[in-house]
């Protein structure tokens, strides 16, 4: 059974006082600042915010990052509700295709995030996984299935063909918690301009404290007037 970790479990006995963060249908509360503060699971509330985030950077400082864009994982979890999932994507056309090298589509699944990256120009998908298990790739062809069926006209090609390969090398948890964090600094990563060379990349389990509170500290700046 899908798990959509976040979507319901903080909003009850909360008030729009306790809010922090609002972005379309991302929303913030205290207790999920509490969460990174403490280094706890992140959810898809977390996550999104994160790639908000870097979406934002990017407007704001054009050449900061390669050209992406970025999917809502709540654009394959809503699936499951049989509701509009196309909102989630009302983004995504042959412009912004055109104009973008990669896709970024965080997934969760059975309450662990992995990282789908499509390659607009190479036309292959990467998958980037901090707990590596074969089983967490069974769910990859679902999930381009549905963003293929939400934005069809968008792509020059069948992006449900395209050649799905697994990222080796990637630094991986060593607990069970630290999986949203890893995606959020999977996805900081791929769009740097400069390639990452992943083998280099040894010191993020030590730093995973570090990272929740940068990232803490930049939702809180938000509301810094």
């Amino acid at each position: 059974m899908r798990i959509l970790a976040g979507i319901s479990r903080y909003y009850r006995g909360i008030t729009r006082n306790d809010m922090i963060y609002a972005s379309g249908h991302i929303f913030i509360y205290r207790s999920q600042i509490d969460e990174l503060l403490m280094s706890e699971y992140l959810d898809n509330i977390h996550v999104n915010t994160f790639g908000i985030f870097l979406v934002e950077k990017n407007q704001m400082c054009p050449g900061l990052y390669l050209p992406f864009l970025f999917v809502s994982n709540l654009h394959w979890g809503y699936k499951v509700f049989n509701v509009d999932t196309k909102k989630f994507v009302s983004h995504i056309n042959k412009e912004s295709v055109n104009a973008a090298n990669l896709i970024l589509v965080p997934i969760i699944e059975n309450s662990h995030w992995t990282l789908l990256v499509g390659n607009l120009k190479n036309k292959v998908w990467d998958f980037y996984d901090s707990l590596p298990k074969k089983t967490h790739r069974a769910i990859l062809p679902e999930v381009i299935s549905h963003l293929y069926e939400d934005t069809t006209t968008s792509f020059a090609t069948d992006i449900r063909r395209w050649r799905i390969r697994k990222i080796k090398q990637v630094p991986t948890q060593k607990n069970s918690v630290d999986c949203g964090m890893y995606v959020c600094k999977y996805m900081e990563a791929v769009i740097q301009p400069e390639a990452v060379v992943w083998v280099d990349v040894k010191d993020w389990k030590d730093n995973m404290a570090k990272f929740m509170t940068e990232f803490a500290y930049a939702i809180l700046s938000t509301i810094i007037k």
